[in-house]
C-alpha cells in the first residue's frame, strides 16, 4: 500500500472514530415540534453587490474597466436550520505574493451544534499546526455536549507553473486533518492531526526550477497534544506540544524509512524527511485578592520548524518569561505583559548567534471622564502584514492589498492619546496623538536578509470637529513618517483634510486629502524632494431598505507619476 493510501486510511478511521465519540456524547435532544409547526418553512435573507472600476495610468492592468461580484445569501429552514452562502469573483488577475485565491465561494450550512464548510475556506487548530491557511475543500465543526471537534479537507494549493513572477511554481497541494478538544470542566485535552502533500505529477519537470532552485513535492504530517486545567480554583495550567514531519523530495528513488517520531508513527520518510518540535507551556496563578494574574511561561521551537497548513512560521527560539497582569486605581489603570530571556540557534549551529532579554508590555490608562491614553511594547519576533503610513500614501488605487506580504518583525512600540475638548448637543470636538514604531526584516525560507532590514516611525496629531444636528464632521491632521531601510531613508511630513456630511435622504459624502513632502535619500541619488499627493472623494446612498448606491473616485501623485480611479457600486439587500 502506497504511503498516501495509508495516511488516509488512518485519517478515516480517526475521523470515524471522532464522530461516534462526538455523537455518543450527546444526551438525545429533542426536537421542539410545535416552534418548527409555527416557524417558515424556507425564509432567504442576504444580499448581493456589483462593482465597476475604472483605472487610468495604472500599470500591469488588462484594461480600464474590470468588475467585482460578491454575494451572501443565508436560507433559514424552519427556523432550525441555517445555510449561508457566499461568493467573491472578479475579471481582473489579482497577484498575491502567496498561492492564493481571491474568486472564492462557499456554503456553512449549521444546524445546532453543527456547522459545515464547503467551497473556499480557512480554519485554524493551533499556530504549530494548521494556521489560517486557505483551503477549498470541506470541513465539520462539532460542538456536541463537552466536545469540540474540526475537520477539513480539500485542496490547499492549485497547480500552476506559467506567469510565475510573483509565487514561483506550485503543485497541486493536498490537506486534510482534524482537532478534538474534551472539556468536562475541570480539564481540556485535545489532540490534532495534520497531513498535506504535493501532487507530485501536477507539475511537468521542465517547470520545476524557479531562481536557480529546483522545486520537490514535499509531503508533511503533524500531530499536536494540548492540555489545560485549572487547580486550586486559581492556578491555570495549560501546554501544547508539536510535531511536525516533513519530507522535502518525494522522489520513488530514495528508500521508505521508518521515523522515530509522533508524527512518524503515521508516515514513512525517506533521506530527506525531516523532524521538527514545538512546545509551548504556561503555569498562571490569580491572586483574586489583589486583582493580580501572575505567572511562568515556556516556549522552545526547533530550527525550520513549519508545516505546509500555514504561510509563516517563527522559529529557532527559545523563550523563558514571566507573565502578570494588574488592575490599579479601581480598574482606571490596566498593565500587562511578560518579561524574560530569549535566545536563538538553540542548537548552536551559528557563528553569530544571540540571547537577549524580551518582554511586551501593555497599559491603558483611563486619567479622567474624557482623557485616555495607552502604550504597548513587544521586541518578541513575529511575522505581520506592514501596513505602513508612506505605503498606504502612494498606493496605487483599485488595487488589491497584499496582506499576505509578511515581514518578520522583532521590535514595535506604540503610543496613543485621545482628550475630548467639548461634547454639547450641538457640538463635539477632540484632539488625539498616536505614534508607533516597527522594525522587522525580510524572510527568506526562515533566513533573515539584513539587507531587507526596516525601521518605520509613524506619527500622527489630528483635530476633529463634529457638528451632531448637522451630521457633518472636520477633521485635520498633521502627519510625520520615516522609512529607515537599508539602502537609504524615506520620510514625509504633511497634512491631512477630511470632511464627512450626511444629508437627510441618506446620501452620506467624504472628502480626504493628503499633501506630503517626502524626501527620498534611497538608490544614486544624494537626496530627491517631492510632493505626494492622495486625494479621495467617497459618495454613498441608501434608498428604502434594499437598495444601496456608492460611487468613489482616487488620485495619486507621486513625483512626475499620476494614477486615477474610480468606481460605481450597488448592493441589494433581503
Amino acid at each position: 500500500m502506497s504511503q498516501h493510501n495509508t495516511c488516509r486510511s488512518w485519517q478515516t478511521y480517526a475521523l470515524l472514530l471522532l464522530l461516534w465519540a462526538g455523537l455518543r456524547s450527546v444526551t438525545a435532544q429533542s426536537v421542539d415540534l410545535e416552534t418548527v409547526a409555527k416557524a417558515k418553512p424556507l425564509v432567504v435573507t442576504g444580499g448581493v453587490g456589483a462593482t465597476t472600476l475604472f483605472t487610468s495610468g495604472i500599470p500591469d492592468v488588462a484594461g480600464p474597466l474590470n468588475y467585482f461580484l460578491r454575494g451572501n445569501l443565508n436560507l433559514n429552514l424552519y427556523g432550525s436550520v441555517s445555510v449561508p452562502l457566499n461568493f467573491n469573483y472578479s475579471d481582473r488577475r489579482v497577484e498575491l505574493s502567496q498561492g492564493y485565491s481571491f474568486n472564492q465561494f462557499s456554503i456553512s450550512p449549521s444546524y445546532k451544534w453543527a456547522r459545515a464548510y464547503i467551497g473556499t475556506n480557512y480554519m485554524t487548530f493551533s499556530p504549530y499546526t494548521l494556521n489560517g491557511h486557505q483551503f477549498t475543500g470541506g470541513g465539520l465543526e462539532l460542538t456536541p455536549d463537552k466536545w469540540r471537534i474540526q475537520l477539513m479537507g480539500g485542496r490547499l494549493l492549485r497547480s500552476q507553473y506559467t506567469d510565475t513572477t510573483n509565487t514561483g511554481p506550485t503543485y497541486r497541494r493536498m490537506g486534510y486533518g482534524f482537532r478534538a478538544d474534551y472539556n468536562p470542566g475541570s480539564y481540556t485535552i485535545g489532540l490534532t492531526m495534520f497531513k498535506a502533500y504535493d501532487v507530485a505529477n501536477t507539475l511537468p519537470l521542465l517547470n520545476r526550477r524557479f531562481q536557480n532552485q529546483v522545486i520537490n513535492p514535499k509531503d508533511n504530517m503533524v500531530v499536536s497534544l494540548n492540555f489545560g486545567t485549572t487547580l486550586f480554583h486559581a492556578l491555570q495550567v495549560n501546554a501544547e506540544y508539536s510535531n511536525s514531519v516533513i519530507t522535502n523530495d518525494q522522489a520513488t528513488e530514495y528508500a521508505r524509512v521508518p521515523l522515530r517520531t509522533l508524527a512518524g508513527l503515521f508516515m514513512r520518510g525517506n533521506a530527506t524527511t525531516q523532524s521538527y518540535n514545538a512546545f509551548k507551556g504556561n503555569v498562571n496563578y490569580n491572586i483574586a485578592a489583589t486583582n493580580t494574574i501572575v505567572g511562568v511561561g515556556y516556549e522552545r521551537i526547533d530550527p525550520g520548524y513549519s508545516t505546509l497548513g500555514g504561510y509563516y512560521f517563527v522559529n529557532d527560539l527559545a523563550n523563558y518569561t514571566l507573565n502578570f497582569s494588574q488592575q490599579l486605581l479601581q480598574g482606571r489603570l490596566g498593565i500587562g505583559g511578560n518579561m524574560g530571556y530569549q535566545k536563538d540557534d538553540i542548537l548552536k549551529r551559528k557563528a553569530n548567534s544571540q540571547s537577549r532579554m524580551v518582554g511586551s508590555l501593555n497599559a491603558n490608562a483611563r486619567i479622567s471622564e474624557d482623557f485616555n491614553m495607552g502604550l504597548n511594547f513587544s521586541n518578541f519576533r513575529s511575522y505581520r502584514f506592514l501596513n505602513d503610513t508612506y505605503s498606504q500614501l502612494v498606493r496605487v488605487p483599485g488595487q488589491i492589498i497584499d496582506t499576505l506580504s509578511y515581514a518578520m518583525v522583532s521590535r514595535t512600540l506604540g503610543y496613543n492619546a485621545n482628550k475630548v475638548l467639548r461634547k454639547t448637543e450641538t457640538q463635539e470636538s477632540s484632539l488625539s496623538f498616536s505614534a508607533s514604531y516597527i522594525g522587522s526584516n525580510n524572510r527568506r525560507a526562515n533566513v533573515i536578509d539584513s539587507t531587507g532590514t526596516t525601521n518605520i516611525l509613524n506619527s500622527s496629531l489630528t483635530y476633529t470637529l463634529g457638528f451632531p444636528q448637522q451630521k457633518a464632521a472636520v477633521n485635520a491632521s498633521l502627519t510625520y513618517f520615516r522609512n529607515m531601510l537599508y539602502s537609504g531613508t524615506i520620510q514625509g511630513v504633511g497634512p491631512t483634510v477630511g470632511l464627512q456630511k450626511t444629508f437627510a435622504s441618506g446620501f452620506n459624502t467624504t472628502f480626504n486629502m493628503s499633501a506630503i513632502s517626502v524626501t527620498n535619500t534611497m538608490g544614486e541619488a544624494s537626496q530627491d524632494n517631492s510632493l505626494a499627493l492622495n486625494a479621495q472623494v467617497m459618495a454613498n446612498m441608501r434608498v428604502g431598505k434594499s437598495h444601496n448606491f456608492s460611487a468613489n473616485a482616487g488620485l495619486v501623485r507621486t513625483g512626475v507619476n499620476t494614477y486615477l480611479n474610480g468606481n460605481v457600486g450597488y448592493n441589494f439587500t433581503f
